[in-house]
């Protein structure tokens, strides 16, 4: 079929360029433009024939009895559609009458397919020539037969992401973030690094690793997407600086409000200009933008006005975070398990790279202002793990099926690939840390010192209790000497 395809479009060029063979026939379908047809059902493409000039055929001024017109239909991508017929066999007294014949076909994968139409065979009609390009324009796109789950996962998942962002917002410390923003050079390099480098990163990714719009817009906007809290984890797992991530999500999911859109509105709008179908809905993104944030605040204020609800949701962040992502990639991998099946490598390999990218630039950017290691760690994974869920969430929120699915396939492949990656990146931590003495883990002096610093600073105790600190302080070496001996 690949074959009989190329030569379609090779011999259609050539025998284009004479110019006047294909005017000599026009092609109508019905309907026309765009088609959305439920999947897994037979249907009809009607199609009519018909001549320019009918007088030269239809006068009936020679024997055209055995003349026959062969039109056939060449998807884009085979594997998209089955036919059960791909051509019609037209007479030239069926053409001259405009007599309608169908092609049946059926679609299996969610997406959209691009037709186009060819004159394959014509018999005793010299002044038409064979495997000439009728039309292009025709766009068949398949949808769920039902959405009843889906509309049904888009509710579950708005709501797992709502419970999430309350129970992280309790547990933000407005007094500890306030520390780190007194020496703000490491979350304007975050935020930099995260809404500047990313989006840009992603951009050329799906101009490089995706073909198709949806797919690279998919990817965009996860690059555009704020921070969450598996950045925080893997932050606290590698003893980086666990305030400067906390502090960079919280500023991150703030500063997404004008960031994303505004993006969307640059690059991400330009990525759809082949797809004049296909708008951005910047209404429905923003008002979704805006449900996905609340919550944090919400959270902020339980924190403030029920600090004893705020406790209790930390006791139950961990077991609620895990149990939620469990149900969240199995909810995704039930509703979406056709764009699974799409996915290729090249999708995979854009979600690594992505990573990737992200560590490498917020390492590098990091290091050029200076900061010590642990405050670039925490930037360099702030930067390449960006919310996934919230990225997913608003995607589904924001286009219609199958689009959405299509959009959101790079960020399902991304979210599948990144926990055994970062495990085997934390593996290989662990073996340097352990064997090459990298990465050492603070000592018993230093993490006490860094406990009385963070209780200085944070608490603000008074001066009595401060000037005892320093003393301890200054004990320590004698006691961890006589400790040796």
């Amino acid at each position: 079929m690949l074959r009989l395809w190329c030569l379609m479009v090779m011999w259609g060029w050539l025998s284009g360029a004479a110019g006047d063979d294909v005017e000599g026939v026009y092609l109508e379908t019905f309907p026309s433009g765009m088609w959305i047809v439920p999947e897994d059902t037979l249907h009809h493409l009607t199609l009519s024939l018909g001549f320019n000039a009918s007088d030269a055929y239809c006068s009936g001024g020679q024997d055209l009895t055995n003349a026959q017109l062969v039109v056939t239909v060449v998807p884009d991508e085979d594997w998209k559609l089955d036919f059960v017929n791909r051509s019609i066999h037209l007479t030239v007294e069926e053409v001259c009458d405009h007599v309608n014949k169908s092609l049946t076909f059926s679609g299996y994968y969610w997406g959209l397919t691009k037709l186009s139409f060819y004159l394959t065979t014509n018999y005793h009609l010299l002044h038409l020539s064979n495997n000439t390009l009728l039309r292009d324009d025709m766009l068949i796109t398949i949808d769920r037969k039902s959405k009843v789950f889906d509309t049904f996962f888009i509710i579950a998942a708005s709501s797992i992401v709502v419970i999430i962002n309350v129970i992280m917002g309790t547990q933000l410390d407005l007094n500890a973030i306030f520390v780190v923003l007194k020496k703000p050079i490491g979350p304007v390099c975050g935020f930099l690094s995260q809404f500047t480098f990313m989006p840009l990163i992603t951009y050329v990714l799906g101009l490089f690793l995706l073909k198709d719009p949806l797919p690279r817009l998919g990817l965009f906007t996860l690059g555009c997407s704020p921070g969450g809290s598996s950045s925080n984890f893997w932050t606290l797992m590698v003893d980086a600086d666990l305030n400067l991530s906390v502090t960079m999500t919280a500023i991150s999911m703030l500063a997404a409000l004008g960031m994303m859109p505004l993006w969307m509105f640059t690059l991400g709008n330009k990525m759809l200009e082949e797809n004049s179908h296909l708008k951005i809905p910047y209404s429905n993104m923003l008002i979704s933008l805006f449900s996905l944030t609340i919550p944090v605040g919400i959270g902020i204020t339980i924190r403030k006005k029920r600090p004893q609800w705020a406790e209790l949701g930390g006791k139950v962040l961990k077991p609620v975070v895990f149990i939620t992502l469990v149900l969240f990639i199995s909810m995704s991998i039930f509703n979406s398990y056709k764009m699974l099946l799409q996915m290729t490598w090249r999708t995979a390999l854009s979600g690594i790279l992505m990573l990737n990218c992200g560590f490498g630039m917020g390492a590098i950017f990091s290091k050029i202002m200076c900061l010590p290691r642990k405050q670039v760690i925490a930037i360099s994974i702030e930067t390449g793990m960006q919310n996934i869920a919230v990225a997913f969430v608003l995607l589904k929120l924001s286009f219609p099926s199958p689009y959405s699915d299509m959009a959101a396939n790079p960020i399902l492949a991304t979210y599948l690939v990144t926990g055994p990656y970062m495990t085997v990146l934390f593996l290989i931590f662990c073996l340097l840390r352990h064997f090459c003495g990298c990465f050492p883990q603070p000592g018993h002096q230093q993490i006490v010192k860094q406990e009385l610093e963070s209780i200085e600073s944070q608490m603000k105790l008074p001066e009595e209790a401060n000037n005892k600190a320093r003393e301890i302080i200054k004990l320590l070496p004698v006691v961890e000497e006589n400790k040796e001996n």
